[in-house]
């Protein structure tokens, strides 16, 4: 019996997110953007209230996907050369947990994402309900950039974790390659059903193997989510005081 399409947030709910985010930006703030679905929305709509009200800001865009929607938004980019900290980034997440703890890089920038982020005094992540799970790794794996040289080593002490692994390919077979010139690999880790048991322990683990550069696990970094519900609404949840 085939089971009915998972639900998902449409381009029209995850609009509203995004104007909500832009919304609280302010005049000479400078702001990480992220990449993929939602933040893109999120710059269209940066772009928007910069043509609405004049609003001077500088945006860090975490790829050149997003470096190119910016730019059809008439979103100003600076770099990294002269910028050095970030009042705000605004991202997407393939899950997120009731601690706001986040698995990301299905769109392959995590590297680059996490980099803003250790950057951002504040950071808001925008997705829409398909994306809320109750534990890390239900629904993905966890994506990892790697050096390309180390890719078989990498392979090898992942499936000696217990992980099944898998290199990311284009849909020509080819491997795909970050912006940054780099292969990812996807690990799931243990049996049905899936999840990361401790995922502290488990990205404290990974960042001991040589030759891999970045773990899309994002512990105690977001502040803040919106969510754009199925139902049309918005829930706006804020990570707990440690």
């Amino acid at each position: 019996m085939n089971q009915p399409p998972t639900p998902v947030a449409t381009p029209q709910q995850l609009e509203q997110i995004a104007l909500r985010a832009a919304q609280t930006i302010r005049p000479g703030q400078c702001i990480g953007l992220g990449s993929g679905r939602a933040a893109h929305a999120f710059v269209r709509a940066l772009g928007q209230r910069i043509h609405a009200d004049s609003l001077d800001i500088v945006g860090i865009p975490t790829s050149e996907a997003t470096a190119q929607v910016a730019y059809d938004s008439g979103v100003p980019l600076g770099t990294l050369d002269k910028i050095t900290a970030l009042d705000l980034a605004v991202d997407g997440a393939d899950e997120v947990d009731p601690n706001l703890n986040l698995l990301k890089g299905g769109g392959g920038d995590l590297l680059r994402e996490k980099v803003i982020a250790s950057m951002a005094a504040r950071i808001i992540i925008l997705v829409g309900q398909e994306k809320l799970v109750p534990r890390l790794g239900a629904k993905f794996p966890v994506f990892l950039e790697v050096v390309a040289f180390a890719l078989p080593v990498v392979s090898r002490k992942l499936t000696a974790m217990g992980a099944t692994v898998q290199t990311r390919r284009r849909p020509d077979q080819s491997v795909f390659l970050t912006d940054n010139g780099n292969p990812i690999l996807h690990a799931v880790f243990g049996p049905p059903p899936h999840h990361l048991s401790d995922p502290e322990e488990l990205d404290r683990q990974l960042h001991h193997i040589p030759g891999i550069i970045e773990t899309g696990i994002f512990l105690n970094m977001a502040h803040e989510i919106l969510v754009a519900n199925f139902d049309g609404s918005i829930e706006h949840r804020r990570r707990s005081p440690a």
